[in-house]
């Protein structure tokens, strides 16, 4: 079995993700178009949005992209690749003609239909659309038909009502029985309102100046999270606690353009390492052009970010990056810092 057949399943599966035309030289074609998202009424699921594969038997003229994918993923010459490729589309052709399928590991399964032409069925587990990366399937309970309304009203005037009263209920009790709860919510509120570090104090006399007002503001202490290995369970808490406080950081700063009188201590933004030593780096985009690459660092630069060009993919894309780091918590945080903050797409490459 050649190189090219051996990686030529995740070669066309990482190009998919980049590109919405590969072509297979003189076998065809997949094509991708972005699909929105769908509910299946049958398995009760929704669907995120996807890169629907189409195989078109008429694009067979060799554009040197599948090619050069396999020359970076084999260490071959461009000349070996093409003619392994060659060998391995006549296989194809071959064992289809014969009634054979051939199924491409996470890209999709080519059959011969009676019309002897090539059908191609998609392999959906995986979703190819760079938009919905990390979306996954949502499950969903379908609602019991009915007045359901009507039903959740009937049951909280059941419980909350003794039957032996029900009858004798006059007007008055009706109106306590609103009454009541408001004040006690009305109460609760108040509680908590005076318990906060901001406090503002005014006059309830309507003819008083307002100057009379005082503004107290909060002083919020700087946040220090200390983390160890026990404490943390996984890469996904650690993100989702980052992500919080970054959240956070930012209802904090819009908080004090509305107040001036609210400062706000904020915890250092971290820096980033030299490219060249850094083991994690915080992928902003890829980029098949430099200068097209060049142009982001810069637009992300103006965004507060200590943007840089991160070295390439496998591919040969260039590498945009938030940052650099040589601890993985500290750019766990510094990723969920960018998606905060600048793209929720950001992604973490060691």
């Amino acid at each position: 079995m050649s190189a090219a057949s051996l990686h030529i399943d995740k070669t066309l599966a990482e190009l998919l993700y980049n590109h919405n035309c590969v072509i297979i030289p003189g076998f065809g074609a997949l094509v991708g178009n972005r699909a929105a998202a769908y509910l299946d009424e049958n398995k009760n699921t929704f669907y995120p949005p996807y890169k629907k594969l189409v195989f078109n038997s008429q694009l067979q003229m060799n554009d040197g992209l599948l090619v050069q994918g396999l020359v970076t993923a084999t260490s071959l010459s461009f000349e070996e690749v093409n003619a392994q490729l060659e060998s391995v589309v006549k296989h194809w052709q071959l064992e289809l003609r014969r009634g054979k399928e051939i199924s491409l590991v996470g890209v999709g399964v080519f059959k011969r239909t009676k019309d002897k032409s090539i059908a191609f069925h998609q392999d959906f587990s995986v979703n190819f659309l760079p938009e919905s990366f990390g979306l996954q399937a949502i499950h969903v309970v379908a609602l019991q038909k009915g007045n359901i309304k009507e039903k959740i009203t009937r049951q909280i005037i059941d419980s909350s009502i003794p039957s032996a009263k029900k009858d004798r209920m006059t007007a008055m009790q009706v109106a306590a029985a609103i009454v009541v709860p408001v004040l006690a919510a009305s109460a609760l509120f108040l509680s908590l309102n005076l318990g906060k570090e901001q406090t503002t104090t005014m006059s309830w006399n309507p003819f008083a100046s307002n100057t009379e007002a005082e503004v107290k503001p909060a002083v919020h202490p700087d946040i220090v999270i200390n983390l160890s290995a026990q404490q943390i369970d996984s890469n996904d808490e650690l993100l989702a606690m980052y992500t919080k406080k970054a959240v956070e950081q930012n209802s904090e700063k819009e908080q004090a353009s509305i107040d001036s009188n609210l400062v706000v201590k904020k915890t250092p933004i971290l820096k980033s390492v030299a490219n060249d030593t850094a083991k994690y780096h915080v992928i902003a985009g890829c980029f098949a052009v430099e200068e097209n690459a060049i142009n982001f660092v810069e637009q992300i630069k103006s965004a507060g970010f200590d943007a840089h060009i991160a070295g390439k993919t496998t591919n040969g894309l260039i590498r945009v990056a938030y940052g650099s780091y040589n601890s993985r918590e500290e750019a766990i945080q510094a990723l969920a810092d960018a998606r905060a903050k600048h793209s929720r797409e950001a992604w973490l490459a060691e």
